[in-house]
């Protein structure tokens, strides 16, 4: 562990502030880099921006990830784009993992995934999520129906749409409740947009959760609501269909990965919260379809591990760097 100085932020009064620190971690990251046979860099960030200079050509192999939206959009951080230009180029001279599909005229950019559960975890929601599909396939149509959002509450997650969605549900009939967990900057015009809607006793703000209780919530939920703006690559969405629960959320580079093109979730515009509501209606209306998502994100997730995530990187990397890696010690062989 080499520790560095912190410093940081988007804004240019922070690049000012963060100036002192550049040359020291050029310093000391191209001194790492120097003494080791490959670096990793995580992507974007400033360290990490310092770093695909200050590493290039001092060490034999390197790896990044960025772990942000592969496009640009408005509001982009403009050096969140320089660090996708930079990885984006062949110059770069490794492989980059991207929340993207693939791109033929560069090879060395590799669609991947982030996973938060591991296989035993898996296998243990097994029964909760048997039980969510039983109770969804014998519930009448009107409900009652609990949808969950999680997540920081900003504007670029975009909650509104999610509480909007459900005043026009109940306003269609439906039975239709509503978790907000989660915490930020935007929860004070929330909680005025939930009351202004004559909603206080349908919507819920837990606030800042742990990861057990945000599972909990999960559980006891029908489907997941996703509204936000801009996502690399939402955990959220494996951690909810890992217990059965469907998720409807925002289009993504990645969004027809993760939804199966439609077979495992339904992606919506989120500047348009009636696709939410019309979303939710559809999968009321057509509980086969529904059930059959509920399966197919079951088995889709098993392959989506941490376990499974090792076993990508390594394949990723003996790939692209054309080398054959040790086999990864096991707990039991003695070895650190």
């Amino acid at each position: 562990m080499v520790p560095v100085a912190r410093a940081g932020g988007n804004t240019w009064r922070a690049k000012l502030a963060m100036a002192p620190q550049v040359p020291r971690w050029f310093l000391e990251t191209r001194r790492v880099a120097r003494s080791v046979d490959a670096v990793h860099l995580r992507c974007p960030c400033n360290i990490g921006l310092v770093a695909i200079f200050s590493t290039w050509r001092a060490v034999r192999y390197r790896y990044a990830i960025y772990a942000g939206v592969w496009r640009p959009y408005a509001g982009e951080p403009r050096f969140f784009r320089y660090q996708r230009e930079l990885l984006g180029s062949r110059r770069f001279g490794g492989p980059v993992s991207v929340y993207a599909g693939p791109d033929p005229e560069r090879p060395h950019l590799e669609p991947f995934f982030s996973p938060s559960h591991d296989d035993a975890s898996w296998a243990a929601a097994g029964p909760g999520a048997a039980r969510t599909r039983a109770s969804i396939a014998e519930r009448p149509a009107a409900g009652p129906w609990r949808l969950v959002v999680v997540g920081r509450l900003t504007r670029n997650k975009n909650q509104r749409a999610a509480v909007e969605a459900v005043r026009l549900l109940v306003e269609g009939g439906l039975d239709v409740s509503l978790d907000v967990v989660g915490d930020g900057p935007e929860l004070g015009a929330l909680e005025a947009q939930v009351a202004a809607a004559g909603l206080a006793d349908r919507v819920v703000f837990h606030g800042m959760v742990d990861h057990a209780a945000v599972m909990a919530t999960f559980g006891r939920s029908d489907l997941q609501l996703l509204t936000t703006y801009q996502e690399g690559y939402g955990k959220v969405l494996l951690e909810s269909m890992v217990v059965g629960v469907v998720p409807i959320f925002s289009s993504s580079p990645v969004s027809g990965q993760i939804s199966g093109d439609g077979s495992r979730a339904v992606v919506i515009d989120p500047d348009h919260p009636e696709q939410v509501a019309a979303a939710v209606r559809g999968l009321v209306e057509d509980r086969d379809r529904w059930l059959a998502m509920i399966d197919d994100g079951r088995a889709y997730t098993a392959g989506l591990s941490l376990e499974a995530f090792g076993r990508e990187v390594r394949a990723l990397l003996e790939r692209q760097w054309h080398v054959r890696l040790p086999e990864p010690a096991s707990p039991t062989d003695g070895r650190p």
